[in-house]
């Protein structure tokens, strides 16, 4: 099977390449016997990046259309690229055999948290405001908006909740989120992504990877000096062989826990 994978934000694509290649001996899913493609970055912003992507297919079938229907494979905002097609060409949702999502905030991020820090590094941020809670493109992803809600842990903040009727998917189409849940934040977030948004609220498919490692299932970032002091990200391989096993069986439609 033909695989296409999307990067996340303000992330280098060829760090996608860990999943594809392996590393350390540990198989990725070349070595599992899939063929993959990497969907090339940029600094558009998402929706703009959902249309090149369908360029992107266009081209791709034009040099192999045996290849299709492909599966797709997006990390962190890479999975609101590849969710966001299906949501911008229904119509065309026949040539994506599976959709896999890795680490992807569904129903969006709280960007007020971070917004100053990012700032302060110098980060590109159009991107990440494209993922906030209220913003335009979560509300046309979702078909819906939402609410915000006091934190059942902590009143001094509030939880962004996706109100009910949400766009998943077309009909039928075989989706799956990966998500991680860390103990040491009560398995309420990675460490990035709530469990609410990934899942949307137990409405996506999802299985998840409990671990404190798990940090934004330890794919992203780490070659920024800010967010490893600050978040702990680990270039390490206890994480990443967790998700393409499950990718693998998931594309083998194999039960995933």
């Amino acid at each position: 099977m033909r695989v296409v994978l999307i990067a996340g934000w303000n992330e280098a694509a060829k760090y996608m390449r860990t999943l594809i290649d392996g590393r350390n001996g540990n198989k990725g899913l070349a070595g599992l016997g899939f063929d993959c493609t990497v969907f090339p970055d940029g600094h558009d912003s998402l929706r703009d990046r959902v249309d090149r992507f369908a360029s992107f297919l266009d081209a791709l079938y034009i040099r192999e259309p045996g290849a299709f229907p492909i599966a797709t494979i997006g990390y962190s905002a890479g999975g609101l690229v590849n969710r966001g097609f299906l949501r911008a060409y229904p119509h065309r949702a026949r040539e994506i055999a599976a959709t896999v999502q890795i680490a992807a905030p569904n129903g969006g991020l709280m960007t007020r948290y971070v917004a100053m820090p990012l700032k302060l590094a110098f980060i590109p941020n159009h991107v990440l405001f494209d993922m906030d809670v209220e913003s335009d493109y979560m509300r046309w992803l979702n078909d819906i908006g939402g609410r915000w809600v006091k934190d059942w842990d902590n009143p001094k903040k509030k939880r962004w909740i996706v109100d009910d009727g949400a766009w998943i998917a077309p009909p039928d189409h075989r989706i799956l989120q990966i998500g991680g849940r860390m103990p040491r934040y009560h398995d309420q977030s990675d460490g990035v992504v709530m469990v609410e948004s990934a899942s949307l609220h137990n409405r996506l498919p999802t299985t998840w990877i409990e671990d404190d490692r798990a940090n934004h299932l330890n794919l992203g970032a780490v070659s920024n000096p800010l967010a490893f002091l600050a978040r702990g990200f680990r270039s390490d391989d206890r994480i990443w062989p967790r998700c393409v096993e499950l990718t693998a069986k998931f594309l083998r439609s194999e039960a995933v826990p």
